[in-house]
């Protein structure tokens, strides 16, 4: 999910602030995404204001904007999971067979 705000970032025009990218996870992934990491990225020691881009009507506005290509990655995403998983399987029954 955050490689996807990464990609989209120069042309969104976001102030990626924790509270942005956690609602755009839940408009565009239907996830809430980890809390820690996304603070540890995207927030800033010392900040006293809120971005405005936290609004929720600038959210929903982005999101549709990306939300095929949100879609898209995600289904990318889930396939490439489901291939490490096939693959992870093999492995382990290769060396199960190998181990007998």
């Amino acid at each position: 999910m955050l490689y996807f705000f990464f990609q989209i970032a120069d042309e969104a025009g976001l102030d990626y602030t924790p509270l942005v990218v956690k609602r755009l996870c839940a408009h565009l992934f239907d996830r809430q995404g980890s809390q820690n990491i996304i603070v540890d990225i995207f927030g800033q020691k010392g900040r006293m204001h809120r971005s405005h881009d936290s609004d929720p009507d600038i959210i929903a506005a982005v999101a549709e904007r990306y939300r095929q290509q949100a879609d898209d990655h995600w289904q990318t995403v889930m396939k490439n999971i489901g291939r490490l998983k096939q693959d992870y399987r093999k492995n382990q029954n290769r060396q199960k067979g190998a181990g007998d």
